[in-house]
């Protein structure tokens, strides 16, 4: 397509494409700044969104100028057929909204409240600022020794990391977004900080949502089980500390479980990858049980052994949210059956499709979930429902999810809503 996503990393050659010949794919910096250009239509630029168009190779494909290029703000990307924006006049965003379904009653009354159960607020906030690819030299490499040596997008040892820092006013900026969703009443969100590397920037988003959001950031701390190496006893002091730290604001353990799709290759060379996955999975879920916290739990490629993995170490009524399931009806039943606290979580990518006769894995979850046992979640930045596909997700398109999912279950948005929302606080206890 003239245009990849991993430029510094293909193993593959890139074939040129050019940009059609007078395409308009950036607002005019003079008619932004003022409401008047001197060159009127002789202007290579759009004069108004309305103008903006889209190469042809990439007409239909969500996500277009979505987001800024992460490479164009390192200074290494100068490709006119970037699929990514190349400064905020190419940015391209959909306008916070609510679902037409939500959106029925009196304006300028908060009609509906809405929570988000899982989401990488941080993860938000860097993608929203430096791109999709903020991570680029900015996170260390977790891989080492590393199959792509020095063409990794990560930071090696001797490499110096990229300083992408975050600020208040970001947070100021996503809130007012998130606020500004006709009809809504936002309650609060729970950011999953699952990386040793992530715990500061967690006791700061913290800190500024109770100044910015009157406390209505919570926070989970855990180790992902792509990189459950990193839970040493060490590792696990730190994430106490900073579970005390926080307060009331933290409220789980987690997110932490198995994931053999990720690190298949690994396990592949070593099976005992596997058993050390589990026992760290296993380490963390016996801390939530004995803090009396709710378990926030990964799956991906593994639900036979993690359903072993909590049967042996979770009580039948702990608080466990499944989050962003999308596993089989089988061992949904089993948990659900096996477990009389625990809670499933649906992300957006359910609005991919909201026929009642759509058909997968997930839409059979989508319908099979009891509402009682069902928690919205958006797992931002990924997974943005539509119409916003292609952006970030963030706590302000819980409506458009559970929007989607009403159409699935041929029931009110508002029901799926207040169901979930109440699921939300009996499970977190906020």
């Amino acid at each position: 397509l003239g245009c990849c996503w991993f430029p510094r990393t293909c193993w593959y050659a890139h074939v040129p494409a050019k940009m059609e010949p007078g395409l308009k794919i950036r607002l005019c910096p003079d008619f932004v700044r003022s409401g008047a250009c001197a060159r009127g239509e002789a202007c290579p630029d759009a004069h108004g969104r309305s103008e903006l168009q889209t190469p042809q190779v990439f007409d239909g494909m969500p996500g277009y100028k979505a987001t800024l290029c992460s490479y164009f703000l390192a200074g290494e990307c100068s490709d006119e057929m970037c699929f990514d924006a190349h400064g905020e006049l190419e940015v391209r965003r959909v306008p916070a909204a609510a679902p037409r379904s939500l959106s029925k009653r009196g304006e300028g009354q908060a009609t509906f409240a809405f929570s988000d159960s899982h989401c990488h607020l941080d993860h938000v906030l860097l993608t929203r600022k430096y791109g999709n690819y903020w991570f680029y030299k900015h996170q260390r490499c977790k891989r080492l020794p590393c199959p792509f040596g020095r063409g990794c997008m990560f930071v090696h040892p001797g490499e110096a990391p990229v300083e992408r820092p975050l600020e208040r006013a970001d947070l100021e900026e996503l809130a007012a977004e998130i606020q500004a969703v006709p009809g809504g009443d936002f309650v609060g969100c729970i950011h999953s900080c699952c990386d040793v590397d992530e715990i500061e920037t967690a006791l700061r988003l913290v800190h500024w949502g109770r100044e910015v959001l009157e406390g209505k950031i919570y926070v989970t701390f855990g180790i992902h089980p792509t990189n459950f190496e990193e839970f040493t006893p060490e590792v696990e002091e730190r994430m106490k500390r900073a579970l005390e730290a926080c307060g009331p604001q933290a409220v789980a353990w987690g997110e932490c479980g198995l994931d053999y799709y990720r690190r298949k290759t690994d396990i592949e060379q070593d099976p005992s990858v596997r058993d050390r996955m589990k026992d760290a999975f296993a380490r963390q879920a016996r801390i939530a049980v004995r803090r009396g916290l709710p378990l926030v739990v990964h799956s991906r490629d593994a639900e036979a052994d993690t359903l072993e993995v909590l049967r042996r170490q979770v009580p039948p009524t702990h608080p466990i949210h499944l989050h962003s399931f999308m596993g089989s009806l089988e061992v949904l039943d089993e948990f659900l059956s096996s477990f009389s606290g625990g809670c499933v979580g649906i992300a957006g990518a359910v609005s991919y499709c909201t026929s009642p006769d759509a058909e997968g894995a997930l839409f059979d979850i989508a319908r099979a979930v009891p509402l009682e046992r069902l928690l919205l979640e958006t797992d931002g930045p990924y997974m943005a429902p539509n119409p916003y596909r292609g952006e970030e997700s963030h706590p302000g398109r819980i409506p458009w999810i559970a929007d989607a999912l009403a159409q699935i279950r041929g029931v009110p948005a508002d029901q799926i809503l207040a169901v979930a929302h109440a699921n939300f606080k009996r499970l977190y206890g906020v």
